[in-house]
């Protein structure tokens, strides 16, 4: 009697774990885990992530932009806090507090189209200005995205990773690097050109930049101040129009 050899029938456990390692030989970034980062992710140095948020950020119809000063020489004159809207084509609208040799005021401020608005104390109505004139800056100017403040991004240098921070219910990876003085000058009117800074960026898993500090000298060589940026709220609904 001629003998037969049966080959064991595969079990569907075992069938559907040989499917799913089938797949995950084709995409294997479909396959992590949901605890962690995608490889695309991980295998981005630190200047490529810098790189891939100052992206996002110019491409961001709106974005929310809040800005706080610490360690402001007293009595100086410059940008002590900001809170307002950035928009793209590069506008602005949000209030700014500013210091004029020690004394500190709220003005309310509209740029677009290259010009910009300004709600002043003591004085009656919004008026076109010239904020070089106040030590400002065309707060529309650090939404360009060849002149404001994602250039800041691509001019690190040296970024290096460094660890991970947590702001509010995100966790932020926080990346370090040194940012020549005269791009900071540059872009807020204001600091020692010839010095150098050093920034530090919070971003998201993906990519989102979600905060930027900055510190150097500001107010001249041998100061130390820094300026934090905090962006959110990417894409939300703004309008913008002359007051």
């Amino acid at each position: 009697m001629r003998s037969v050899s049966l080959t064991p029938m595969r079990t569907p456990g075992k069938l559907a774990a040989a499917v799913l390692s089938a797949l995950c030989v084709v995409s294997v970034a479909s396959c992590s885990s949901d605890g962690d980062p995608a490889p695309e992710q991980t295998q981005l140095s630190p200047a490529q992530r810098l790189a891939a948020a100052k992206a996002k950020v110019d491409a961001a119809p709106s974005v929310h932009l809040k800005l706080t000063g610490s360690n402001l020489p007293e009595g100086a004159s410059g940008v002590v806090s900001a809170d307002g809207w950035g928009k793209h084509p590069p506008a602005f609208k949000g209030t700014f507090k500013v210091s004029l040799k020690g004394i500190q005021a709220d003005a309310e401020i509209t740029s677009l189209d290259g010009q910009v608005y300004a709600k002043l104390p003591l004085i009656p109505g919004t008026n076109p200005i010239d904020p070089e004139q106040y030590g400002l800056p065309d707060p529309a100017v650090l939404f360009s995205p060849d002149k404001g403040l994602t250039t800041l991004l691509t001019a690190t240098s040296s970024p290096t990773a460094g660890g991970q921070v947590r702001q509010g219910s995100e966790v932020l990876t926080t990346i370090k690097g040194t940012v020549p003085g005269k791009a900071v000058t540059d872009l807020f009117l204001i600091g020692d050109s010839s010095g150098s800074f050093t920034a530090t960026y919070g971003l998201t898993d993906s990519q989102e930049l979600r905060q930027v500090a900055i510190a150097g000298p500001f107010f001249g060589a041998g100061s130390a101040s820094t300026y934090t940026l905090t962006l959110d709220q990417y894409g939300q609904p703004v309008t913008i129009t002359k007051p």
